[in-house]
């Protein structure tokens, strides 16, 4: 009897510890996970300018890993600023790289503002992609990539907060006050639920860089600055995925954003007019069953939208091909 009371107590006391030891291992991960922070600020040397004053944008970062590579969008109000030392010849002429990463990373920046980082590049397309709001926003976009052949194959971490980067906007009329003119938008932000965002620090948890050891977002991305408030866009049904019928038809406008359609003049196109045929309107047809893209894209190149349109047989027409032999004459 003690026998069997010691055999039970000893199996009750392995599966207490195993328990503990997974319980304490998860909560090790989650914490190791949450434990990689890059804090970014931005800074100016002015508050208030002078129409045609100059004020110097400088972004600063701190990190507690290891950075592998990063991408920075910051946003500034082209109604108020124009960005200055600019080339035709060199995207980043406009960039001062500064600190321990502008010599270890290899740098690369883009004044010009792409259409992509307003269609695509972000969570919040139908606010970005809007003409009004590209036409007034710009984007000061720089990146850093490791190179093995620098700073000794060493990745760099920031233990103390440094300047990164810095560049000059001259102000296009008198500003009381800079603040929320030139900020950094969580929408540019890539996640692991939104990879296509451009504003990221990822991370290497190794001093040597090893490209299979980093992981491309960094946990925590904080920034300093008001963001502008947004207008409210009152849209309709805004869906990507387009089903019909077999000889169906359905018009793919009803799926944009009404502003959209007043500031563009889009073009349409079917990557397979065999299953679905597109006419000038954004009209669909359903030609075959089968699943192909059609595309929205604006003459100017600022707007392009994709939509996923599948075509499937109704009830009906399935009897029609499995009862009838339609599928000898029907199809």
């Amino acid at each position: 009897m003690k026998k069997t009371f010691c055999k039970v107590i000893s199996v009750l006391m392995l599966i207490t510890m195993l328990f503990a030891t997974g319980i304490a291992g998860i909560t090790s991960f989650a914490a190791s996970e949450a434990d990689y922070v890059a804090t970014f600020s931005i800074k100016t040397d002015k508050t208030s300018l002078a129409k045609g004053e100059d004020v110097v944008v400088s972004v600063n970062l701190k990190t507690n890993y290891y950075i592998y590579s990063m991408e920075l969008p910051v946003i500034y109000d082209g109604d108020a600023f124009e960005v200055q030392n600019t080339s035709p010849t060199s995207l980043k002429s406009f960039l001062t790289f500064k600190g321990k990463l502008a010599s270890a990373y290899v740098t690369n920046g883009n004044w010009k503002s792409p259409a992509n980082f307003y269609t695509n590049r972000n969570s919040n397309t139908e606010y970005w992609s809007q003409k009004k709001v590209m036409d007034r926003y710009k984007i000061a976009f720089a990146s850093w990539s490791a190179n093995t052949q620098l700073n000794d194959g060493k990745a760099v971490k920031l233990s103390s907060e440094e300047t990164i980067v810095s560049f000059v906007l001259k102000a296009k009329k008198d500003i009381k006050d800079i603040s929320g003119l030139i900020f950094l938008s969580n929408d540019f932000k890539k996640t692991p639920d939104f990879s296509g965002g451009r504003w990221f620090c990822g991370r290497s948890t190794k001093e040597k860089i090893d490209v299979n050891n980093y992981v491309a977002v960094g946990q925590t991305l904080k920034y300093t600055g008001s963001v502008p408030e947004k207008e409210e866009i009152k849209e309709e049904e805004n869906d990507s995925i387009v089903a019909i019928n077999y000889k169906g038809t359905a018009s793919l406008k009803d799926n944009l954003n009404s502003t959209i359609l007043k500031d563009y003049k889009l073009t349409w196109s079917s990557a397979d007019s065999s299953i679905v045929t597109v006419d000038e309107d954004g009209n669909i047809y359903g030609a075959k069953a089968g699943t192909t893209t059609v595309t929205a894209a604006s003459k100017d190149g600022k707007f392009e939208k994709d939509f996923e349109v599948t075509v499937n047989y109704s009830f009906f027409q399935w009897i029609i091909i499995i009862v009838l032999f339609g599928w000898i004459w029907y199809i």
